[in-house]
């Protein structure tokens, strides 16, 4: 009864924590989307999303605060409600099979596989999405706190690697490529500084997430706020944290310092912080208890592994320009290794030491 107590302790203060970012998403959201309806002139309905907003009577042109909210919870709830209605359907035929009472963890895989979705995304994509989630990235390793991988991560990977090109012709979110993450990085790659310029980025409003990007990585600020909570409830590792922003300021200063001896202008650390999914994914996906490393040691190095992969994709593969997901899944799939090396050590220290 008290492991069932603090499963369900950790998942509330999870979804807690993710409030500040899912307020974000939803203010982003609308803004982005208003913003992006008024450049395209009102060109007519896309898909049910404009056809939605269009009846509730929002001013394009001029919209209020309320305005941008109702966009933004047009694009959000609709995903959020899909994927918990589709987590829930998978968890029931579970339970009952396995005659156990109805886990608890289902509202948090699913916030944070939305908030992992682009804001387009196809209603369709994310039931196949958070099924592959929720049966073969946690009930077929037994349910809940048994999983060596965070299930929303793995729906994720799952909607990059089969639907990586389904909004690359979506006319209002010209700024996201497909699932990978933000086009910012492919810009740079192709025209340098200047690709921010043309896309009107600066390193303030991506901080604060006033970029077009999946619906809850935009803002680093919420991040914080979020982590904040995560660490004080001690629910997140501070290591971990810190291992993924040490390995990722580590391998952007060696490859910046590496392409300028080439003369090739390269993405300062700073940069990688705010643009993408980074901040989001080294709080609210790695840090998930079940599928990060156990020991201090291990979750330095699981932490810095995932930061440096994370550079060295974006640099290495501008067809994959964010590379969160797949630096974290990798990451998280080494985890258990890194506990038996980093434990091998240690036994092998004590050892000598007591020998």
């Amino acid at each position: 009864m008290r492991a069932v107590t603090s499963l369900a302790r950790i998942q509330a203060m999870r979804a807690l924590a993710t409030v500040p970012v899912l307020v974000a998403a939803i203010l982003n959201t609308g803004y982005q989307y208003l913003v992006a309806v008024d450049v395209a002139g009102g060109d007519g309905p896309h898909d049910w999303r404009d056809r939605a907003v269009v009846s509730f009577g929002i001013d394009v042109s001029d919209p209020i605060v309320v305005d941008v909210i109702v966009a933004g919870l047009v694009h959000v709830l609709p995903v959020f409600g899909v994927a918990l209605l589709t987590g829930l359907v998978w968890d029931l035929v579970f339970a009952a099979q396995r005659q156990r009472r109805l886990e608890s963890g289902v509202f948090v895989i699913a916030l944070i596989f939305t908030l992992l979705m682009p804001p387009a995304v196809s209603l369709i994509h994310v039931v196949f999405g958070m099924s592959f989630a929720t049966v073969f990235g946690k009930h077929v390793f037994g349910g809940e706190g048994k999983t060596f991988l965070n299930p929303a991560l793995v729906g994720a990977a799952i909607m990059q690697i089969s639907f990586s090109a389904a909004l690359t012709g979506h006319p209002l979110w010209t700024g996201i490529a497909g699932y990978a993450g933000t086009r910012a990085f492919a810009n740079y790659h192709q025209q340098g500084p200047d690709g921010f310029a043309w896309m009107g980025i600066d390193w303030w409003g991506s901080f604060v997430g006033n970029v077009p990007g999946m619906m809850g990585t935009t803002s680093v600020l919420a991040v914080v706020l979020g982590g904040a909570i995560l660490l004080l409830t001690r629910i997140a590792s501070w290591r971990l944290i810190g291992g993924q922003l040490l390995g990722m300021i580590f391998m952007a200063t060696l490859v910046n310092g590496l392409a300028g001896a080439a003369g090739v202008a390269t993405l300062a650390w700073y940069w990688h912080l705010v643009l993408g999914s980074f901040a989001f994914g080294a709080v609210f996906v790695a840090t998930d208890p079940a599928s990060s490393a156990s020991t201090n040691a291990g979750r330095w190095i699981q932490g810095f592994v995932a930061g440096a992969l994370v550079v060295i994709i974006r640099v290495a593969n501008p067809a994959h320009p964010d590379g969160v997901i797949a630096a974290l899944l990798l990451a998280s799939i080494l985890a258990p290794l890194i506990d038996h090396i980093a434990i091998w050590f240690n036994v092998r220290r004590r050892a000598a030491r007591d020998g």
